[in-house]
């Protein structure tokens, strides 16, 4: 039985359909950028202190719960998140996240989220300088 060219084509756009698909998946999931870099979501702090916290840039607390998350799974692969805590220090706001390890190591990292926290209805914040 032979093949015609309308199938050899069909078969030929189904691989291509198929690959293209494959590609884009793998792009859609690709991970916040290092902490070293700086782009239009987070700052180019580490988060190993309050002075170097990572800036979360949205107006969105949605928005910025789900960036802490992204970044904490893209620079500490493997870690889990036990407790969280806010800090208000005059006109910044940061989460204190307390991460644990694979080898149940515990490591504290700060985000800087004054650019969405003011925005929720805190009429107390930010505080004025006395």
């Amino acid at each position: 039985m032979k093949t015609g060219p309308f199938i050899k084509a069909a078969v030929a756009c189904t691989a291509l359909a198929t690959l293209l698909t494959g590609c884009q998946s793998a792009a859609s999931t690709t991970s916040p950028a290092p902490p070293t870099r700086t782009n239009f979501k987070y700052g180019k702090g580490d988060g190993t202190t309050m002075t170097s916290a990572v800036q979360i840039r949205t107006r969105s607390e949605t928005d910025g719960g789900l960036m802490i998350r992204n970044w904490i799974k893209a620079n500490y692969p493997g870690y889990t998140i036990q407790e969280q805590e806010l800090i208000e220090q005059r006109d910044k706001a940061f989460n204190m996240i307390t991460i644990i390890g694979p080898s149940n190591t515990a490591q504290r990292v700060y985000f800087d989220i004054s650019t969405y926290y003011r925005r929720i209805g805190n009429d107390t914040f930010p505080r004025p300088l006395s």
